[in-house]
């Protein structure tokens, strides 16, 4: 498999946000000091996307969210939401989502690695019956 522009673009902005969200983690998620400073009555601004980080890692939705992008670039074969899910999948292993996180980023890989029009998984024709899209182009 020889790497185009794009594949090099995608790795880039994998790359670069997980990167990203291991520094958020790293500076405002992991210390105690943040965790002491945000329950306070006048809390930072930085308070509330940790708040939201945390309750998305809480209840599994980073991981859950790139399965489901994983299995939707799968069906669809488009590459930024392949992109999207092998980003979701290495932010969900990030934070603690690893289950379905790293489901999704497989799959995400694998839309994006597989040619185009290279059987079942490249078209989503394949996967309706005839007779639902009956008069669709698909």
């Amino acid at each position: 498999m020889k790497l185009t522009k794009r594949d090099w673009c995608g790795i880039l902005a994998v790359v670069a946000l997980t990167g990203a969200m291991f520094a958020y983690r790293l500076w405002f998620v992991e210390p105690r000091e943040w965790g002491t400073l945000c329950v306070a009555a006048e809390r930072p601004f930085m308070c509330t996307p940790r708040a939201a980080l945390v309750w998305l890692q809480h209840y599994g939705l980073w991981g859950l969210g790139a399965l489901a992008l994983g299995i939707a670039g799968v069906l669809w074969g488009r590459f930024v939401v392949c992109v999207a899910a092998v980003t979701l999948g290495a932010m969900a292993v990030l934070n603690y989502n690893a289950t379905w996180g790293m489901l999704g980023a497989a799959l995400g890989a694998w839309g994006w690695i597989r040619p185009p029009g290279a059987g079942a998984p490249g078209k989503m024709a394949n996967f309706i019956p005839p007779s639902l899209r009956a008069g669709r182009k698909v």
